[in-house]
């Protein structure tokens, strides 16, 4: 299932909050205060949800709403009021619009033929299907021997110098220190671990410090740290929570930037693509750094340095942290985001190209689990955005504006 929004197209609006706006209607409806498209909304959504494992299938703010306050609630006022609200899926569509004023265009997608309107759209999307990203990544030892991460992999990769290297059957690899007096301080190895398009990876560090690797990211780093600091250098993209040790200060360099921290949880956005590095602070304080500039964060805000040695760092406490670390808990989270940046996405994830040429001026909202297959996420992108998508050759897409 996607739950979808789309409030915004190509103007620029205030920031979004999809269970907020969820929270007010059924607020609304419990207090008796709803409008009749708000009831019938409300009905078809719990309707819904009743007939799935919504565990599953709703997105993690909406599912802790829903069990923490509302949903008994809407249980007994729509079982009181069923015979008066009750209205199938189909009219529900073609009132939504006029919840736009309230939580936008609100789709929500039950199996492949509710995504599409006739059976050529049906043909047409089932011809896009690309299956997600998955656990996968490639690990480069020390002495140059390259192993592949994935499902098979086996489970004890290389135990030497007194480390163990293992991988989980949940797509983590872990490093622990057996003995710390059987390797040699003096020459430090290290590793390198890269994630493909198409690919993500967990890893514990031989301090304990925990990375999350998104798809064409990559990480290197000594298979135990020794001296006076913890030192990794970072491409792409990874979710940190970092170990602490104020002995050990923790080092994350990325470009020209240098991030500091004794012990936090931050996300770095730093694609070799990309004109600039993006810093999230979500718990702690780090301390980012380059040639000319340094700045301090403190949690909630997110500093954007350009990629020169002495570029300016740009402080801003105006940032949703769920956005930024959507990615990790398995969602494509799209907060007035443009076309190009969540096609971006779309192509690291499920490794196609995109012939970025001639995009129209489209701008997006809405949260969809990167579980969902290529053809799922195109759908709904056509749905709200008047464009259409061509695929060939499984691996190449095309944007076309429809007239």
């Amino acid at each position: 299932m996607l739950f979808w929004y789309s409030i915004r197209k190509a103007r620029k609006m205030s920031a979004f909050k999809p269970e907020k706006d969820l929270n007010d209607i059924v607020k609304r409806y419990l207090s008796g205060k709803a409008s009749a498209e708000e009831i019938s909304f409300i009905d078809e959504y719990y309707n819904f949800l009743g007939k799935r494992d919504i565990s599953e299938q709703v997105p993690n703010e909406e599912l802790q709403f829903l069990e923490d306050q509302n949903f008994k609630a809407i249980q007994n006022k729509i079982a009181a009021d069923k015979k008066s609200t009750l209205i199938s899926f189909y009219k529900y569509i073609s009132i939504a619009a006029a919840l736009i004023l309230v939580c936008g265009s609100i789709f929500f997608l039950r199996d492949q033929k509710m995504i599409s309107g006739s059976s050529t759209t049906k043909a047409k999307v089932e011809n896009l299907d690309v299956l997600p990203g998955s656990d996968k990544a490639i690990l480069t030892l020390a002495n140059g021997k390259k192993v592949v991460l994935d499902a098979n992999t086996a489970i004890n990769i290389s135990n030497t110098n007194g480390i163990s290297i293992s991988k989980t059957e949940d797509g983590k690899l872990v490093y622990t220190v057996l003995n710390r007096e059987s390797f040699d301080k003096s020459s430090v190895s290290f590793n390198t671990i890269e994630t493909p398009n198409g690919g993500q990876y967990q890893v514990v560090l031989p301090d304990g410090t925990k990375v999350w690797l998104n798809a064409a990211s990559s990480l290197r780093y000594p298979e135990v740290f020794v001296g006076n600091e913890r030192s990794v250098q970072l491409t792409g993209e990874a979710y940190f929570e970092v170990a602490k040790n104020k002995m050990k200060p923790f080092h994350v360099k990325s470009k020209n930037q240098d991030v500091e921290v004794l012990g936090t949880h931050f996300n770095i956005n730093s694609y070799m693509d990309d004109k600039t590095i993006k810093t999230t602070l979500l718990e702690g304080s780090i301390k980012i750094s380059n040639q000319k500039f340094n700045k301090i964060l403190t949690p909630g805000e997110q500093a954007i340095a350009g990629i020169a040695e002495n570029a300016f760092i740009h402080v801003s406490n105006d940032v949703d942290l769920d956005d930024q670390v959507a990615w990790k808990n398995g969602l494509f989270r799209f907060n007035d985001s443009e076309l190009r940046d969540v096609l971006i996405q779309l192509e690291r994830w499920y490794d196609v190209k995109i012939d970025y040429s001639s995009l129209p001026n489209k701008r997006y909202n809405g949260m969809v689990p990167r579980k969902s297959k290529l053809s799922q996420v195109l759908a709904m992108l056509e749905k709200t955005g008047n464009i259409k998508f061509q695929l060939t050759d499984g691996k190449r897409l095309k944007v076309i504006s429809k007239t």
